[in-house]
């Protein structure tokens, strides 16, 4: 009878915990994120004078910061995304050409964790949102500076990955994962990027 006893209130001490364990994981969370983004743009002729943005497919950093809500095995989070001007320089006799790319995001995302109360788990993610792009084309020449191709666009924005995450406890997780982004067009371009990231994750 004693060993019965005991035996039962171990598991009850154990359901308690693991019941308070997912508890600490459930709730209001912030999550910053860091790492880079690769545009890629087809179709890339833009403004009037036939300006090429091939190779404005460069790696930039990113940074990220999102407020988000935990419940078992779902997230779900408005994220604001920052990404690095891309900026290109080029000389030709005595005119010189610059020329800048930027986006930044403001996405709502939603994950599903595939196994949440583990110390190491995967997740996939989506997104929709609105993403904000800008190029513009600068020309000098001795005396004259003109600004010859200038486009911003707002665009609908969605987005698809999925990554690793490590529970360093209850309410402190650490993140790695992937982002693929389609940010509609700017004039005729069409843009998209390749994200891949680090990132904390707090409970509170």
């Amino acid at each position: 009878m004693n060993k019965l006893l005991l035996s039962a209130s171990a598991l009850t001490l154990a359901l308690g915990l693991a019941g308070e364990a997912m508890a600490d994981c459930n709730g209001m969370y912030l999550a910053a994120r860091g790492g880079v983004a690769k545009h890629k743009i087809e179709n890339p002729e833009v403004g009037g004078t036939g300006n090429s943005m091939n190779d404005f497919d460069k790696t930039k950093l990113m940074l990220s910061g999102a407020l988000g809500y935990r419940y078992d095995y779902f997230r779900i989070e408005g994220e604001y995304v920052w990404r690095d001007n891309i900026k290109l320089n080029s000389n030709n006799g005595d005119a010189t050409s610059k020329r800048n790319f930027k986006s930044y995001s403001y996405m709502l995302n939603g994950y599903f964790d595939l196994a949440p109360y583990s110390w190491l788990t995967p997740y996939v993610g989506a997104g929709i949102g609105y993403t904000k792009l800008k190029y513009k084309s600068t020309l000098t020449i001795p005396g004259l500076s003109v600004v010859d191709g200038k486009n911003k666009e707002g665009n609908f924005t969605w987005s698809v990955g999925g990554g690793l995450t490590v529970k360093v406890t209850n309410r402190f997780n650490v993140d790695a994962g992937y982002r693929y982004y389609d940010m509609g067009k700017i004039n005729k371009a069409d843009v998209d990027a390749h994200e891949i990231y680090g990132g904390v994750r707090y409970v509170f």
